[in-house]
């Protein structure tokens, strides 16, 4: 949303909370193609809840990232989620551009919960209401400016160059068009379960009708197992995963995770219920999952139960030629649902709105 420069491509780079993710896309003709890809741990407690803690560490794992394959662009697109940003649509008057662009401050600060002096606003018009109706409908983001400073410092650190600073919500958006298309009259989930938030956008055909970011992932689940099953952090993070632990059997693992996953969808019921309550119709025809949590284990048929909704994952390489194997990646089906973000930044160019 928020472009510094000319229009060029850029590397997306996924800054979460316990990975780096960056890829760089070539065209071909009318799609892509990865031209780089690496991903890098980050230490556990760097970022906590999309604020980032210890700056050294992050920067060090985005350098560790190029230095691991031949990313030709230093320009990078980064995006943030969570309580620094605010996704509104409001209804205004109808006005020209110009005018919008004038009074655009003074009409954010009635629904923008800090201080206006203290975000870098951003707004597109929706609808500009050519039907008569006297109203045109914007959507407006507003990002914290110390919470941008903040991404753009490790990103400088780190040797590259913050060229377009996006929102979580939006880079998926990007990538689900670029892979999927639009849908006239189809209505879309979007549900990015990351480390430490859950990223939710509904589409309506080309249009985001609602954003949230809920403050729980993954790490949750890790945490419950931490303290269920009395085991350290790397061992809880492993049987999250399905992969073998000593000492802790696969019976003693599902109950903690399937606890969790009835609390994570609580949060989004609420979220579910909200968008009903705001929206002109409350059908939603399918879900599409990606994240690191969407893979653990009885999450997707829980969310397919207690909706009744079909859901299904993420595939962020459905129209973008990829090839695993030639960077290296050995695990491409747990780095797939991790990468959406990534691909949506990498779709941006310098310059953007």
């Amino acid at each position: 949303m928020f472009g510094l420069g000319k229009s060029k491509s850029v590397v997306g780079l996924d800054i979460g909370s316990s990975a780096v993710k960056a890829i760089e896309l070539k065209a071909t003709g009318k799609t892509y193609k990865v031209a780089a890809f690496a991903t890098e741990p980050v230490p556990p407690d760097s970022i906590v809840d999309g604020a980032i803690i210890d700056g050294t560490a992050v920067a060090e794992a985005i350098r560790r990232v190029f230095e691991q394959n031949a990313f030709k662009t230093k320009d990078v697109a980064a995006s943030l989620s969570g309580n620094a940003v605010i996704v509104k649509k409001i209804n205004l008057p109808v006005m020209t551009e110009t005018e919008l662009g004038e009074s655009i401050f003074w009409e954010a600060e009635q629904y923008i919960p800090f201080d206006i002096q203290d975000v870098n606003l951003d707004y597109q018009i929706l609808d500009p209401g050519a039907d008569g109706k006297g109203t045109m409908e914007v959507l407006l983001v507003a990002a914290k400016k110390d919470k941008i400073a903040d991404y753009t410092g490790v990103i400088t650190q780190a040797g590259r160059t913050a060229v377009v600073v996006d929102v979580d919500a939006f880079a998926l958006q990007n990538a689900y068009e670029a892979n999927y298309g639009l849908e006239p009259g189809h209505v879309v989930v979007l549900l990015n379960a990351g480390a430490s938030a859950i990223n939710i956008n509904i589409l309506s055909g080309d249009q985001s009708v609602f954003t949230r970011d809920i403050s729980t992932g993954g790490n949750a689940y890790t945490e419950a197992l931490q303290k269920e099953l009395a085991l350290p952090f790397e061992s809880a993070e492993q049987a999250k995963k399905g992969l073998p632990v000593d000492g802790v059997s696969a019976e003693d693992v599902k109950p903690v995770l399937h606890a969790m996953t009835e609390n994570v969808l609580l949060e989004i019921q609420k979220t579910f219920d909200f968008f009903k309550a705001t929206a002109s119709s409350d059908r939603m025809d399918r879900i599409v999952v990606s994240g690191g949590a969407s893979r653990v284990d009885g999450f997707v048929q829980a969310l397919q139960e207690r909706f009744g909704t079909p859901v299904e994952a993420f595939d962020p390489f459905r129209k973008i030629a990829f090839e695993p194997q030639k960077f290296g990646v050995t695990d491409a089906e747990n780095v797939l649902p991790t990468a959406a973000v990534a691909v949506g930044l990498a779709l941006r160019k310098a310059g953007d709105r």
